[in-house]
């Protein structure tokens, strides 16, 4: 991997930027993302930071609705998309290098000037309903939502990013505003702008767009300072096969801290691919699931290993003793050297195609600064190679044990006593 050249800088009023030369590219690429998100609302008003995400797509300073701001990045040849997370909501887009300037005000302006036209906010709830409509029809991802609410019970950290239909019905549009000055912050935000950039002023452009704007003191997330208890919630509910999700969190593994890099080598042993233990052992060789994998999510202050299952429901039972038994092995055994290799050579192979995609490059270096990390790509990789089996090993005793399994699941179930007998509840 090559090195990047990248620069970073900040504005008097705490806005961040962040430049990443790639003197071979023909485009650029501007990402702006901004403290923003489930973790940073009330039960009140659970969902309006991704609600406000579609909100600014209706228009802003220069560009007065869907259509202009649309046209204002297609019709130059380029692509954008916005996202909204637990804890961060991100504005991007990809434009011709000649357009360079057009692709940051458009960033600039859907995070810092919209109108929020109330006369579309009535539309765009019906949208955002019907969104959550389709994923409390999807149990993959509804039982995600649950999951976060018994994994982060006293935390915004567990709230559903979309929210709910009751409150989505609720919110006006003073609610937006309001949002909107307590969190859109330069202080709150960081911009990144990938892409060939000789010649290019992107601090003096982005100062003169963004410049003005004030700086201020914002309030920060309720952090999560325990790790995770035995918590268990059934849905039951008239579905094809039962989807379980099963978690652990712990606050050793966020984003600031270094043990983070052995949960992801953890992960990648027993759930990332299809050579994972996950795959292998409980789907191919014993066909308990059509579905099985893990994923790691480091956030600022905890980070999560969690096991996604699509499983026959007459199996639920022999799936669930199998991902324990996955379990104590990793506490039992030190994973193989081959293993350790493969795993390895997976985290390290996705970092070298993440660096060569812009928006995956932006993301990283976005993200990772805002939120406390700060390892590039060339320090992670490092970071991965030092993990030892031992590592693994210690770490899996400490998290992966009984009493700090998390378990959501959804199927028809009149009763969660099968669920209650696994967890010892």
């Amino acid at each position: 991997m090559q090195k990047l050249d990248i620069k970073k800088s900040t504005l008097k009023n705490g806005l961040t930027i962040i430049k990443v030369h790639l003197p071979s590219f023909h485009t650029v690429t501007n990402f702006l993302v901004i403290r923003s998100g489930s973790r940073y609302e009330s039960p009140k008003i659970n969902g309006i930071a991704h609600f406000l995400e579609h909100m600014v797509f209706k228009g802003t300073r220069s560009f007065k609705d869907t259509r202009s701001i649309a046209e204002s990045i297609e019709g130059i040849g380029g692509y954008f998309n916005a996202w909204t997370s637990n804890d961060h909501t991100a504005y991007w887009n990809i434009v011709p290098q000649s357009q360079w300037r057009r692709g940051i005000q458009v960033a600039g302006e859907l995070a810092f000037m919209p109108t929020l036209p109330k006369a579309d906010l009535e539309r765009e709830r019906g949208v955002i309903i019907e969104e959550i409509r389709r994923m409390n029809d999807d149990p993959a991802h509804l039982v995600d939502d649950m999951l976060g609410e018994i994994l982060f019970p006293d935390s915004p950290l567990g709230y559903s990013v979309i929210g709910t239909e009751k409150i989505i019905k609720s919110v006006q549009i003073e609610d937006f505003q309001k949002y909107h000055a307590e969190h859109y912050a330069p202080s709150q935000a960081t911009f990144v702008v990938v892409g060939n950039l000789a010649h290019k002023d992107i601090d003096g452009e982005i100062k003169q767009l963004l410049g003005h704007l004030k700086g201020k003191k914002v309030s920060q997330p309720t952090l999560v300072t325990t790790n995770s208890k035995k918590a268990l919630k059934v849905l039951n509910k008239k579905t094809d096969q039962t989807h379980f999700m099963l978690a652990f969190s712990d606050t050793n593994l966020g984003l600031r801290s270094q043990e983070r890099f052995t949960a992801a080598v953890l992960n990648a042993v027993l759930g990332a691919g299809m050579s994972s233990r996950l795959f292998l052992n409980i789907r191919e060789q014993k066909g308990l699931a059509y579905a099985i994998r893990s994923q790691f999510y480091p956030f600022e202050d905890t980070g999560i290993i969690q096991v996604y299952g699509g499983v026959n429901t007459g199996k639920i039972d022999l799936a669930l003793a199998a991902l324990d038994e996955e379990f104590q092995k990793l506490s039992d055994e030190a994973v193989t050297t081959g293993e350790l290799r493969k795993a390895k050579a997976l985290l390290i192979g996705s970092y070298d195609i993440s660096s060569d995609k812009p928006v995956d490059i932006a993301t990283w270096y976005g993200t990772s600064t805002l939120l406390g990390a700060s390892e590039s790509y060339e320090d992670a990789k490092e970071l991965i190679e030092k993990v030892t089996a031992k590592d693994i090993q210690k770490l899996a005793a400490r998290l992966l044990v009984k009493d700090r399994q998390v378990l959501a699941v959804i199927g028809p179930y009149s009763s969660d006593g099968r669920f209650r007998d696994f967890l010892n509840l």
